[in-house]
């Protein structure tokens, strides 16, 4: 049985990740750490947490955790992460890892010298569908294609945010585009546009992988509304997904549609199971009792991190 602990108790931590690591046999939640007094009361409430503080170097020198979910918005997160990583504990962090590459440098660094693991919620590498598409073209390999798109309404902005809708954002379909393509990138094309605003919110990128995959990236935050979708190809079998309902198949001239609570073989309802949010989860726990570097670990979405960079013209 793991024991673990939490810091932070925002929107995304209560909405995903409390409820479903609560769901988890192998993990005793007996720590939270939340600075708003009222959330720290909701969620111990809640879960029925048995220490309760506000201050999360005190949780680390009281109780004795292998697992921290420190989650948080990106600009908060480097300090109570490199605080756990130097205590010898695994930690699970949201995307994106820290405020900019560099923090996400800091984090690997501190996770490496410490040997334990940096797991990143990159969950759209953990949908049904996605392990499908990836399943069916890896029978049918290798790779051609990849596109992943990733579309909102948010407009205006005046340019002085403290990070980019491309980090902040968008970065979660480039790691799903280097993932699915299964190389690493060799050469980048990339366009940084303005709508509606001064803040860039539009980005288009042309990706060609070392082992010969062509990756196209499409996020705008200047569209009508969101979407999120991609598609992964291989030899006689394209794969459309719009993430994480539903997976059109197309192979050897023949069509299938499946829901991602099929793939998964789980009630339609259980939306957190074929999503990815439980199963990532799941796969965290798993390497930690295993001794098994996860799939999102900060060692893999570091490169990931650098394709960011690249596309926004930070890294050439």
């Amino acid at each position: 049985m793991l024991k673990a602990g939490f810091i932070g108790a925002g929107g995304r931590s209560r909405g995903a990740h409390y409820p479903n690591v609560n769901r988890l046999e192998s993990v005793e939640m007996v720590a939270v750490c939340e600075l708003d007094e009222t959330r720290l009361k909701q969620v111990a409430e809640q879960y029925q947490f048995p220490h309760t503080f506000t201050d999360h170097r005190k949780m680390l020198d009281t109780v004795d955790l292998d697992i921290v979910y420190c989650v948080m918005n990106e600009k908060w997160v480097l300090q109570p992460a490199l605080d756990c990583l130097n205590a010898g504990k695994h930690i699970f962090i949201e995307k994106p890892p820290g405020a900019n590459s560099g923090e996400t440098q800091q984090m690997l660094d501190a996770a490496i010298a410490n040997d334990v693991y940096a797991m990143v919620g990159f969950q759209r590498r953990y949908a049904a569908i996605t392990r499908e598409a990836m399943r069916l073209v890896a029978e049918k390999g290798p790779v051609s294609l990849v596109t992943t798109t990733f579309n909102k309404q948010i407009l205006g902005g005046d340019g002085k945010e403290l990070t980019t809708t491309l980090w902040n954002d968008v970065c979660h379909v480039v790691d799903l585009l280097r993932y699915m393509a299964g190389g690493e990138p060799v050469e980048v094309t990339a366009y940084r546009d303005k709508f509606g605003g001064q803040s860039r919110n539009c980005y288009t990128a042309l990706v060609r992988f070392d082992n010969g995959a062509t990756g196209v990236v499409f996020g705008n935050r200047a569209s009508g509304g969101r979407v999120l979708r991609a598609e992964l190809h291989g030899v006689g079998v394209g794969c459309y997904m719009k993430l994480p309902e539903e997976i059109e198949i197309h192979q050897d001239n023949r069509r299938h549609t499946m829901g991602g609570w099929e793939v998964d073989g789980v009630d339609e309802n259980d939306v957190d199971r074929y999503e990815g949010v439980l199963t990532m989860h799941e796969h965290f726990v798993d390497c930690v009792l295993n001794k098994k570097t996860p799939v999102s670990d900060l060692r893999d979405v570091i490169h990931s991190i650098h394709l960011v960079d690249q596309i926004e013209g930070t890294l050439e």
